[in-house]
């Protein structure tokens, strides 16, 4: 019975591993072709802390203020995709991204002149894929956006300290970024 057992068990790990050989490579023209999912979303949370921050005025009366004790905690959720160089009219470009952003701060009639200036005559070249950092909107909990947390300001050498600073809640979403080579 054992034997019995074995030899299915062997058999069935000989057919595994036949079938894994016949697979076959694939041509760089071919892989060319092959497309998938592109972008990538990423979670965090954050645990930063430093332990200060000191501006030192160096002038012959200068003195120093320290912020001491320094975190920064919270979450934050970040997607990451790659945007074709496209056009202005064509969702999902980089063009197109960049002139939706622009038209929420300027008259929709200033986009172009812009878009040219930052393509045609600009860093742009408007030809490269351009990776886009960006903080969607999550529906997260505004408590759990980051937040900056200073535990005390003192001046010079004083150990007194003049109190703290916070900066609660840092909304992100709705943040893009883009990267591209030059």
């Amino acid at each position: 019975m054992k034997f019995a057992l074995r030899a299915a068990v062997l058999a069935t790990l000989s057919a595994l591993a036949l079938s894994a050989s016949a697979m076959t490579a694939i041509e760089d023209d071919a892989l060319s072709t092959v497309s998938g999912q592109d972008g990538v979303s990423i979670a965090g949370d954050l645990n930063i802390n430093i332990g200060s921050f000191k501006y030192t005025d160096t002038d012959t009366t200068g003195g120093s203020v320290s912020f001491n004790d320094i975190g920064v905690t919270g979450m934050f959720v970040m997607t990451i995709d790659i945007l074709k160089a496209g056009d202005a009219t064509t969702a999902g470009t980089f063009v197109n991204a960049v002139a939706t952003s622009m038209a929420k701060y300027i008259a929709p009639a200033d986009v172009g002149t812009n878009l040219t200036n930052l393509v045609t005559n600009g860093v742009y070249d408007g030809a490269s894929d351009v990776v886009q950092f960006a903080f969607p909107n999550a529906n997260l909990d505004s408590k759990l956006s980051p937040s900056i947390n200073v535990g005390s300001i003192t001046m010079g050498n004083s150990t007194k300290s003049f109190g703290k600073v916070a900066i609660n809640n840092i909304d992100m979403q709705g943040s893009k970024f883009w990267l591209w080579a030059h």
